[in-house]
């Protein structure tokens, strides 16, 4: 199986962990990952995203520190595909990898649209995570009336007190609201993981783990897990 994740192209607009977890979660269970963006070649994450910077928020992310430990993998980031140079029908599923620079490129984008055009109509799985489910607002036919989730208002809304009003300028929630979405999200900085049929979405980083688990059975039509939690 092959999976495509799509990163944003804006400068040190990704959230690192939103696409180190998803690959490493998929890359063990033996799946495929191609690396995509708008304009392709490299992209980069934000430095408080990334556990060996001086002022990261994700100094115990042992995932991403194996990832960034290995040249090859570092290598991908640097050459990503560009959307438009895509062969769709090699890819078993979609994922959107987000970081605020998500909501500035992947929404509103034709590209975008088209491309999860296809893995919608191919009935494939689709997937998005915090930022990243913005790009769900350009196929409004395809998220009418679905459960979704993603980096909720509230959130953006503490991020302004430190980046300014409106410092994106568009927000996961509103944009999906808007297109007939039922959006639904945990407490700040809680875990969300949100399934409709083959629609995934994940409400952040701190998600995106138990995405990833989810997103690979939904990938594989099969789980693991037996029997129930108990509440």
């Amino acid at each position: 199986m092959k999976v495509l994740f799509i990163a944003t192209s804006v400068e040190k607009g990704l959230w690192l962990a939103e696409l180190t977890h998803p690959y490493w979660h998929l890359i063990e269970r033996g799946v495929e990952v191609d690396f995509a963006s708008p304009k392709g070649g490299k992209i980069s994450w934000y430095s408080i995203s990334d556990p060996y910077a001086e002022n990261s928020q994700e100094a115990d992310d042992i995932v991403s520190k194996g990832f960034l430990s290995d040249k090859r993998l570092v290598a991908k980031t640097e050459t990503t595909l560009s959307l438009a140079s895509l062969d769709l029908k090699s890819y078993d599923a979609v994922h959107v990898a987000g970081g605020g620079g998500a909501a500035v490129d992947l929404y509103p984008n034709p590209e975008v649209a088209k491309t999860l055009e296809h893995f919608f109509s191919e009935g494939k799985v689709v997937g998005a995570l915090c930022h990243g489910a913005i790009a769900l607002g350009n196929n409004p036919d395809r998220i009418r009336g679905r459960e979704v989730t993603g980096y909720s208002l509230a959130e953006d809304l503490e991020l302004e007190k430190y980046f300014g009003k409106n410092f994106l300028p568009n927000y996961p929630q509103p944009i999906l609201e808007k297109a007939g979405a039922h959006f639904t999200a945990a407490e700040p900085n809680g875990l969300r993981v949100v399934v409709d049929g083959k629609l995934i979405t994940g409400q952040s980083q701190f998600s995106a783990s138990e995405y990833s688990i989810v997103f690979h059975h939904l990938l594989t039509g099969q789980s693991p897990v037996h029997g129930s939690i108990a509440a």
